[in-house]
């Protein structure tokens, strides 16, 4: 079975491509959208299957056209992994594949699937999940030590549960003086109008590799877990558990469906509750780690890492037989 995962970001990189591999899969990685380089890579490497995930740079007006003029041209078996539904649909979703024509939709928003079997796709509900080779314990490094990190980007409009979970999580500590450092962009235009509350630049880090963030995740002794809706599990709720953080996170229905607190993490219903487990968990070193062992034993095994969701691609698009190349 031959893959070509198209993307740039190491995040998506380091995810299904390896998943893929573990299922006996030759995987090819194309990093950007050039339609020469694109086309010669299909006449030599005749892909099974072609996988493209989220909304990444690469991501141009002009290069979904290419794309979608490749798919159509050589017939190609497209699977679209939609990982910004339900919030971005709209926006980045629906013209994504609009433009690139994918013959599979997968989407990390349950709610979204019949939605896009509506409008007449064949679409599958594909959660985040981790990388057990990537996603796990780093050697703590000094500049990232701490007592509380957070690693997010701070919203564009602030409009969705996001906002809910800054309030929860963050603005008492910030508030009330607490050792708090946050790696990520746009902290630095935060509108306190908007968001609630207001951060101090000396709790401001600044923009942080992803290769870098099982350091963080490592190193400080809480991390604070944002979640975008109260459905679905963002990304580096899995990740932050996977490098076996120890997580505090909102008590929101996706969190206390697939985890059980104090036991794989810690969840919050207030500001008040958050500075009580944060008072709390500061001082009990052993506690801590007992519960991050927990939670990254859980998000390794239970159908929660990359080589869990290639299977189910594989097994939804029906290709586990290699089929053979249709040219055009």
């Amino acid at each position: 079975m031959k893959v070509l995962f198209i993307d740039v970001d190491h995040q998506y990189l380091l995810g299904l491509p390896p998943g893929f591999e573990k299922n006996g899969c030759e995987v090819k990685i194309l990093k950007d959208i050039v339609e020469e380089e694109l086309e010669q890579l299909l006449e030599e490497y005749h892909p099974d299957l072609v996988v493209t995930a989220g909304w990444t740079k690469i991501h141009t007006n002009s290069r979904l056209k290419i794309l979608g003029e490749m798919v159509e041209k050589y017939h190609l078996t497209h699977a679209y992994w939609a990982t910004e539904d339900p919030r971005w649909t709209d926006e980045w979703s629906l013209p994504y594949i609009k433009a690139t024509k994918p013959e599979y939709i997968f989407t990390i928003d349950r709610e979204s699937v019949a939605f896009y079997n509506q409008l007449g796709f064949k679409a599958y509900y594909l959660p985040w999940a981790c990388n057990p080779e990537f996603h796990r314990p780093a050697k703590p490094i000094e500049k990232y030590k701490c007592d509380i990190a957070v690693v997010a980007t701070a919203g564009i409009t602030w409009s969705s549960y996001r906002r809910d979970s800054a309030r929860i999580l963050l603005k008492p500590l910030v508030e009330r003086g607490y050792d708090v450092a946050i790696w990520g962009k746009r902290w630095d235009t935060l509108d306190p109008d908007i968001v609630g509350f207001s951060v101090d630049s000396r709790h401001l880090q600044g923009n942080l590799s992803y290769l870098e963030t099982n350091h963080v995740y490592s190193s400080a002794k809480i991390i604070l877990g944002f979640q975008n809706v109260i459905t679905e599990l963002t990304s580096r709720t899995y990740e932050i558990m996977g490098a076996r953080g120890f997580l505090l996170a909102p008590a929101t229905n996706a969190v206390l469906e697939k985890f059980t607190p104090e036991k794989h993490l810690v969840v919050t219903r207030s500001e008040d509750e958050t500075l009580r487990l944060v008072d709390y968990y500061l001082n009990q070193d052993e506690k801590r780690q007992e519960i991050a062992l927990a939670g990254q034993q859980e998000v390794y095994s239970y159908h929660n890492t990359y080589n869990d969701r290639a299977a189910q691609i594989l097994e939804f698009t029906g290709l586990r037989q290699v089929k053979p190349c249709r040219k055009p």
